[in-house]
């Protein structure tokens, strides 16, 4: 039992104020022209003078190889929260573990909690910890970066991960955070929990997706990246699915997903049932997450995720499949296989805009396909009416989307603009669509939404791939349906990608804060680099599969979160 401290000067100067909401690049706003740097190590921390300066270096290796990953922080010599193992610095990472384990040793609160001793005594414990931190912090990349303290320092702001949420407090009032999560009996290292009665009550009283304050001199902030205390996206268990059927509306089929395929392969796939592995509440304190695992022949497995991770700091969207070998340090890395898969039938998110811009609704329903470097607009009177492709409005050459947000960058873009009063060659569908939004139930307009994509777009995307001459669509498609009178956004995209001889493969459909959208007085999505833009989804859900050929037989998942 954790003996509770009381500090009166504390405890007067933390009372709970709320800070007016604020976009999470308005900290350094002012800035015109940061200076960027490299990051060095600062009191065992990842330092960096500016937002801009981590950004960049994320950037840089987000989505980089483990091995270039490890040698950037192995150079830097810090203990990671959630290291990056490889054949090549597996001693280094052993060592790094010995070191943190005596760490905790110093720590007086861990070691007063629950099975401590157990633990410094034994690798496999503290291994099997460190593992489990993906649930919390599951970007690979922000996860190195962090160190055992999950803790990183940008200009004069130590920011410090909690399994309640982020804390952030200037270097000279460290002190007084420790100093506060003691007396909140809240765990000050993720390798021990807060109790849940702790835990649950202390989410509960503060608001989410906003940073906060919490003392009246705004010595400690306060962010979480979601906005309820549940369990991720809850039970996801259900059938398997199949040939085109793969469970409630959602439909598309695993067969649609692209690629030359086995039968043994379909099979496979056409038999995996919902993931119901790591559920926990965990994956959803910064952001929607989910992640299964299939664990074969003891040391080897597959882990499939699908995420929407918001760190404030940096946030990143997508998809990933990867097939690890657990090592003589305990700790899993990546290993090659034969072949990996990851489909993606369905991903879907929404942006609400009604309280960010009013543009004024559009007289007539247009339709705009972005394909190659080209931009051709139709009336979707028209257009969605008929069985082949009819002559477009306009077409413009030479029209990239490359300063678009990265989730509107897609072989295939098709965006949908909704006017006030429109007909439809599809009641159901389209009016289902704009009336489920309208009355707020937004899984009933994912339902719509999916029917909408499978039954109309993708056969409409194919016809225009046939009349510009151009292979059939291999499954790279974002659809987006914007009701602009109601200041709501749908988005659909459908994503295959299979590799031979690798370790992972990976989707990023979106990263970053600096390029956001706005809506223009025409309903078109606009990019736009302004702190009062749009910047990250909301309610990220997926249908895919992540599967790997090892040794001739196939192992992996299937997520589905549409539920």
């Amino acid at each position: 039992m954790i003996k509770t401290i009381v500090r009166t000067f504390v405890l007067s100067s933390l009372m709970l104020s709320i800070s007016c909401r604020e976009d999470l690049l308005v900290d350094n706003a002012d800035r015109s022209n940061p200076i960027i740097s490299e990051g060095i190590v600062n009191n065992g921390r990842l330092y960096f003078p500016n937002k801009e300066s981590l950004q960049l270096t994320y950037d840089k290796f987000k989505d980089a190889e483990d091995e270039v990953i490890a040698g950037y922080i192995d150079e830097k010599d810090i203990i990671s929260l959630r290291p990056i193992i490889t054949q090549k610095n597996e001693k280094k990472i052993a060592s790094k573990v010995a070191q943190r384990i005596q760490l905790l040793r110093l720590n007086k609160r861990f070691m007063a909690s629950k099975s401590a001793n157990a633990k410094i005594d034994s690798n496999d414990m503290i291994e099997e910890d460190i593992d489990d931190l993906e649930e919390l912090v599951g970007d690979d990349a922000y996860g190195a970066f962090l160190n055992s303290d999950a803790e990183i320092q940008v200009a004069n702001k130590i920011y410090k991960y909690t399994d309640v949420g982020l804390f952030i407090v200037d270097i000279q009032n460290y002190q007084l955070l420790e100093q506060y999560l003691e007396v909140k009996q809240i765990s000050d290292n993720l390798l021990y929990p807060t109790s849940d009665n702790i835990k649950i009550s202390y989410i509960q009283s503060l608001p989410a997706g906003e940073k906060i304050s919490l003392g009246n001199n705004s010595s400690i902030e306060y962010f979480r990246g979601t906005n309820t205390y549940s369990g991720g996206f809850g039970n996801t268990g259900g059938s398997s699915g199949g040939s085109g059927q793969t469970g409630n509306t959602y439909s598309g089929g695993f067969e649609s997903a692209g690629g030359t395929s086995s039968t043994q392969m379909l099979n496979f796939i056409n038999n995996l049932q919902n993931c119901t592995t790591y559920n926990t509440w965990l994956q959803s304190l910064f952001g929607d997450s989910n992640m299964c695992v299939d664990r074969y022949e003891e040391n080897r497995r597959v882990k499939t995720k699908a995420y929407n991770y918001n760190y404030y700091l940096v946030y990143n969207l997508g998809v990933k499949v990867k097939h690890q070998y657990k090592g003589w340090t305990g700790l899993w890395r990546k290993e090659k296989a034969d072949e990996i898969r990851l489909g993606v039938i369905g991903a879907t998110f929404y942006y609400d805009y009604s309280s960010y811009f009013n543009p004024p609704p559009a007289s007539n329903r247009i339709t705009t396909i972005y394909n190659n470097n080209n931009r051709y607009q139709f009336d979707a009177n028209v257009f969605w009416m008929q069985d082949y492709l009819n002559p477009g409005l306009s077409s413009m050459k030479g029209f990239s989307t490359s300063g678009y947000p990265k989730i509107f960058q897609d072989n295939y873009y098709i965006e949908d603009i909704i006017p006030l009063n429109f007909s439809s060659s599809n009641p159901i569908v389209d009016k289902g669509i704009y009336s489920a939004l309208k009355e707020g139930n937004r899984q009933l307009s994912y339902n719509y939404l999916n029917k909408m994509f499978w039954e109309n777009v993708v056969k409409k995307v194919e016809s225009f791939a046939t009349s510009t001459g151009q292979p059939k669509p291999d499954n790279n498609i974002t659809y987006s349906y914007n009701a602009v009178p109601l200041g709501k956004l749908l988005v659909q995209k459908t994503y295959y990608e299979n590799k031979y001889n690798v370790n992972n493969v990976e989707k990023t459909f979106d990263w970053g804060f600096q390029i956001g959208f706005s809506i223009g007085d025409d309903g078109h999505v606009s990019p736009n680099a302004s702190p009062s833009a749009l910047k990250k989804p909301q309610e990220f859900k997926v249908l895919m599969y992540g599967i790997v050929k090892k040794n001739g037989k196939w192992h992996g998942s299937k997520i589905n979160t549409i539920q």
